[in-house]
């Protein structure tokens, strides 16, 4: 198998968007299957892509990553299909797009949340950072300090 996926975030967005779709219809099954399946996608994402700690990938990874670029059936990598390891603004925007309200739960863990808004800081005064890459850092910073992400 060669299976990969980049982007946690847009599948979870997926399963919570068929629970919301079972909501406007009515569909009470589809809303139960779209929620279970958002609550594992979340839970996977908090387990496999957030880098906490070095006991689960070891040290050497660890100290230069706290997200996770694209996990493979057998390996991780520190980049991703279209930026390298060191854009963490994109590490970090392509594990939160698109913001709706269940990125909050995806982000539950505020210090992990407020540990990788600090380790994506310094990568936003890089030429050429775009100002979307960094709009998304900010909207994490506001999930635990609202006032200080809009002052940027």
């Amino acid at each position: 198998m060669d299976g990969n996926q980049e982007s946690t975030s847009e599948a979870v967005n997926a399963y919570y968007s068929a629970a919301l779709m079972g909501l406007a219809y009515g569909d009470t099954h589809l809303v139960a299957t779209g929620s279970t399946l958002a609550a594992l996608e979340i839970q996977a994402a908090q387990t496999w892509w957030q880098v906490e700690g070095d006991d689960f990938y070891g040290e050497e990874f660890t100290r230069e990553n706290r997200v996770v670029g694209v996990l493979w059936v057998n390996k991780r990598d520190s980049g991703l299909w279209f930026a390298p390891p060191e854009w963490r603004e994109c590490k970090l925007g392509i594990q939160l797009l698109p913001i709706l309200p269940i990125s909050e739960v995806l982000s539950s863990d505020i210090g992990f949340t407020r540990e990788l808004v600090n380790w994506t800081l310094p990568a936003l005064g890089r030429d050429g950072v775009g100002e979307g890459w960094k709009g998304f850092v900010y909207a994490l910073e506001a999930i635990y300090d609202e006032e200080s992400a809009l002052e940027y």
